[in-house]
């Protein structure tokens, strides 16, 4: 498999790389900065709020990976901006696999309402909520078969194996999950076209 990762340098992001490279696929890390690229991939240096950078690292992959975060100093237009550049990207190019790290605040609270509409969602993160709620806006409109994997705190550490998901919901009093259990379930989805058109919550 052809696999392109946005947020390669990231804590999810350069795990997903290291699982894909570890079952040969081949894998182009698209990031900022290319001194902070996993090994073993190719590289592809670009702001992702570029969509002409964006459509010509989408043209010819099989799969996209999306770990997209915050950028520098806190910017939010890697997430709401670039994931418009990488829909239009990959719509214009005919790819269509997309699995992206979402947040659990994009996840039902209620049939007819999101968590981060609640009036207990933390308003410190507000902000960010949105932006992933703009990147699930832009998603479902979409032709793609995308799957949103959305945890709550994500503290770093390996995977246990040990995580419950469920679709469109938190599972029950889930609090946190680690990067490495995110990043395994991302890359598992990833290469067994899972949750196709799907929130995914996931948590202890």
């Amino acid at each position: 498999m052809e696999l392109l990762v946005f947020g390669a340098s990231g804590r999810v992001g350069r795990r997903v790389c290291a699982y894909a490279v570890s079952d040969g696929h081949s894998v182009t890390a698209f990031v900022r900065d290319a001194a902070r690229a996993p090994d073993g991939v190719s590289i592809i240096e670009g702001d992702v709020t570029d969509p002409e950078t964006v459509g010509a690292a989408v043209s010819g992959q099989d799969a996209v990976c999306s770990a997209l975060g915050p950028g520098d100093e806190g910017d939010l237009a890697a997430l709401d901006t670039g994931i418009e550049n990488l829909v239009a990207a990959m719509e214009a190019s005919g790819v269509e696999r997309l699995v992206a790290v979402g947040t659990a605040g994009i996840l039902q609270a209620t049939p007819g309402r999101l968590r981060l509409d609640v009036d207990d969602f933390p308003a410190g993160l507000g902000p960010l909520a949105a932006a992933h709620r703009a990147v699930y806006d832009s998603l479902r409109p979409s032709g793609l078969d995308w799957t949103l994997v959305c945890p709550p705190r994500m503290p770093d550490g390996p995977p246990t194996n040990h995580y419950r998901t469920a679709v469109d919901y938190l599972p029950e009093g889930g609090q946190s999950v680690s990067t490495g259990d995110v990043a395994a379930f991302v890359y598992d989805a990833l290469v067994n076209d899972r949750h196709s058109c799907e929130r995914v919550g996931i948590a202890y």
